[in-house]
This record gives structure tokens, C-alpha cells and sequence, in this order.
């Protein structure tokens, strides 16, 4: 095991090394090459990150710890230099907001959360891989609604969801996903269709997230259910009041069965009940995730938000 995890740490930091070097000389790339090179950098820390959680059970905590603090620095450092060197382009859209009652994302909720008004409808967005929702209140958001980005139709799109309160959000869709980056959500409800890549979460309250992935990453977050198919361990970290349940059939068997299929992920491997919590080294069970009870399971919530966007 100790060799196992040397020789893990050799390949990874040749790997970090090589990419921050690449970060650093990113802003001396021609501007004709940039956008290819800030892509394969995204695919690389991707790679690295995949990587990292496959191998999570052979490392030290404080190894794995200080990989995955690696991988975070490297992702907002490319962001940082993203925003700062890729020109921007406004894009202008509408969102259907939600008929009738929305359900209650979590299932402490004892209220349906006052809304807030809703924000300006114009939203920018980059010319990156990503696809966004952000800034808004009180609306149903529906990916379908976005423009796609130029390039390989058949390339996943990573897609951003940041600063959303009160909302439902559907992903499911024919575009195929990637990664998907979900960032200061209060009381959202999510479903997202299998996905090749991961599912990346920070700074998140009250939420319900329905998602399937390679791997899963919750950082700084509380009150959640998530409803998870996962084909490696997921990791939490600074996270309390965390609930898990497996993804369920949220669509007709063969359209699902094509999702996955699509997304290269194994149906009948999950991980979503083996939560590895890196704030919690001792051997009992952690106290900041549990596994939801069978009366606390609501099978229907997501067909309740996909029913929005179908005939």
C-alpha cells in the first residue's frame, strides 16, 4: 500500500508540475491557440482529478487532502486566467419560471421558501466550454434554454451553476455533459442526467441534487439529499447534515440506459453509500453524512421538474 501510494505521488506531481508550468505561461500563448490550450488544460485537470479519486483508497488522508487541494488551486487559478484572457460575449435569453408550486428541494424543508424577485433575464456568458446559469432567483432553468457553445457538437460541455437560490434546474437534455461546477445554490432543486465527468460542489444550503457521475466532490455545504449514482467513492469535506440515496430511474429505462451508455458510466456500479469524509479520519461512522431512510426517499421529485420541459 505504501509503495502503491509513492508511486501514485511520483505520477501525480510530475503531472502538477507540468500543468503549473502551463499555467504560468499561459498569458504568452497566441491569442490564435488560446482557447484550444485553455481547453486541453481543463481535460488535464480533469484527467488528474479522475485520477486522484480512483486511487483515494491506497493514500494517506493527508496525501489525498493535499491532492485534491492541488487540483482545487490549479482550477481556480485556469478561471482566474480564463476570465482575465478569453474576451467575453453577451448573450441574451429567457427563462421559463416555474408553474405552479415548486417542491420543497429538501426534505427537512418545513415551508415553500419565500421567493425574491426575479433578476434581469441577460445573462453573460464566455465563449469557453462552459455552459452557465447565474444570478438568479426564483425560476425554473432549463438547459435546453442555453446557447451551445461553438465547436464539436458531439464534445461534452462542462456546464457552470452559480449563485442560484429557490430554484429548480433540469440538465436533462441531448447535449452530453461533462463536468458539472455548482457553486452557492440555496434551496435548488437539480436534476442532472448522467454525465462523463464530475460533479463539483461548494458553498451549497438546503439544496436536493439528482445526479450521476465518475466522481463527486462536495466542499462547505449543509442540509442537502442527494440522490447519487457514482462509479468511485464521493468526497465530502467541511460538509454537515449531508443525505444520500441511490439516483433512481428518473427517465424511461431506455432512454436512461442510452444516458449512461452515452456517458461511459457503469449502471450497475454505485459508490452513492460510500461517502469518504476527509474531515473525519477515525473509523466510526461520520457524523456529518448518513444515508436516507426509506419514508424520507421521494421517487417522484424528479420527474416533477423534468415534467416542465415535456409535452
Amino acid at each position: 500500500m505504501a509503495e502503491a501510494s509513492r508511486d501514485f505521488r511520483a505520477t501525480f506531481d510530475v503531472e502538477k508540475q507540468s500543468i503549473e508550468e502551463a499555467l504560468v505561461g499561459l498569458d504568452k500563448v497566441p491569442k490564435a491557440d488560446l482557447q484550444a490550450t485553455i481547453d486541453s488544460l481543463v481535460q488535464r485537470i480533469h484527467a488528474l482529478e479522475k485520477t486522484v479519486t480512483e486511487k483515494i483508497s491506497i493514500l494517506p488522508p493527508y496525501d489525498a487532502r493535499m491532492c485534491i487541494e492541488s487540483i482545487k488551486s490549479m482550477s481556480e487559478q485556469l478561471n482566474q486566467l480564463r476570465t482575465k484572457l478569453v474576451p467575453k460575449a453577451k448573450f441574451s435569453f429567457k427563462s421559463r419560471k416555474a408553474a405552479g408550486a415548486t417542491p420543497s428541494p429538501s426534505s427537512s424543508a418545513t415551508s415553500t421558501p419565500k421567493r425574491a424577485s426575479s433578476p434581469k433575464l441577460t445573462s453573460t456568458i464566455d465563449q469557453s466550454p462552459f455552459m452557465r446559469f447565474e444570478d438568479r432567483s426564483g425560476e425554473h432553468l432549463f438547459i435546453g434554454s442555453l446557447p451551445v457553445p461553438a465547436g464539436d457538437g458531439g464534445t461534452a460541455k462542462d456546464v457552470a451553476l452559480t449563485n442560484l437560490t429557490d430554484c429548480t434546474v433540469n440538465l436533462v437534455h441531448n447535449i452530453p455533459l461533462g463536468a458539472i461546477h455548482i457553486k452557492n445554490l440555496k434551496r435548488c432543486m437539480l436534476v442532472i442526467p448522467p454525465v462523463s465527468g464530475s460533479i463539483l460542489l461548494h458553498d451549497c444550503e438546503g439544496c436536493t441534487l439528482i445526479g450521476a457521475c465518475h466522481q463527486s466532490r462536495m466542499h462547505t455545504s449543509s442540509n442537502m439529499d442527494i440522490y447519487l449514482h457514482v462509479t468511485s467513492e464521493p468526497i465530502v469535506e467541511d460538509c454537515t447534515d449531508m443525505r444520500f440515496a441511490p439516483y433512481g430511474q428518473i427517465l424511461p429505462q431506455e432512454e436512461l440506459d442510452r444516458l449512461f451508455e452515452i456517458a461511459q458510466l457503469n449502471p450497475s456500479k454505485n459508490f452513492y453509500d460510500k461517502v469518504k469524509d476527509f474531515n473525519w479520519l477515525k473509523q466510526q461512522q461520520s457524523p456529518n453524512w448518513r444515508l436516507l431512510e426509506a419514508n424520507e426517499i421521494k421517487p417522484r421529485i424528479a420527474h416533477e421538474v423534468l415534467a416542465k420541459d415535456r409535452p
